[in-house]
């Protein structure tokens, strides 16, 4: 065999090799992307990851409506909107705001309660929970889902979201279970947090979707109301 052809299948086989290599770090990466709930465009998450939640939205949505059927509530990581707009439907008197740290995701969640005709009473802004761009004493109550695992400093978020809270307002944080996240294991790290926090305590509440899987957990917290 001549040196041209030696050459051609040595290409080849390096070319195999670093493309093997490639699609494996893809892969990699792709995978750790869905466990994190963080695909790499807000075009990504909404068609993949949010249509598959829409059973869990759909019962959160019903649970903070029964809770807050008028007055203004706020969501942290608000993503494409889906939570938001279900969240105005089921309750007309409510008006909405919700907070991302993800200019697309604000623009793709704008869009949808316009498409829905919701604008008016469901509006998006960009902020990090950490610093909420709000006002103190705003909101009647305050609903997450699954942001709480993002958050870089989860005690600064815990206290801006207890200002913007009216007294007597109340926190609903949804996030992972403890087998798809550690720090909710036995509630014990949400407890502690909740108890370092402003607002002294809270309540910790596996979640069971779908069916009775415990995927997610529930911090339940409240700010007191005035004397």
């Amino acid at each position: 065999m001549s040196r041209k052809w030696w050459f051609t299948i040595a290409a080849m086989l390096v070319m195999a090799t670093l493309w093997r290599n490639r699609l494996r770090a893809y892969l990699e990466q792709a995978s750790a992307n869905v466990r994190a709930f963080d695909l790499p465009s807000a075009r990504a998450y909404d068609a993949l990851v949010a249509s598959i939640l829409e059973g869990f939205y759909a019962r959160v949505a019903g649970e903070v409506a029964a809770a807050h059927p008028g007055g203004k509530v706020l969501e942290v990581g608000s993503g494409p909107g889906r939570l938001a707009v279900r969240l105005a439907r089921e309750a007309p008197g409510m008006t909405l705001t919700g907070v991302d740290i993800s200019d697309a995701m604000i623009e793709r969640a704008a869009r949808r309660a316009a498409r829905a005709g919701l604008s008016e009473r469901v509006q998006f802004e960009v902020g990090d929970v950490a610093a909420l761009p709000l006002s103190d004493g705003e909101f009647d109550g305050v609903v997450s889902t699954l942001s709480l695992h993002h958050w870089s400093d989860p005690a600064s978020g815990l206290a801006e979201i207890y200002r913007v809270l009216k007294p007597g307002g109340e926190a609903r944080i949804y996030d992972l279970a403890h087998w798809l996240w550690r720090p909710a294991q036995d509630g014990n790290r949400l407890s502690q947090l909740a108890a370092a926090s402003p607002f002294g305590e809270g309540d910790v509440e596996v979640v069971r979707w779908p069916g009775s899987v415990p995927a997610f957990v529930m911090l339940r917290l409240r700010r007191q109301p005035l004397p």
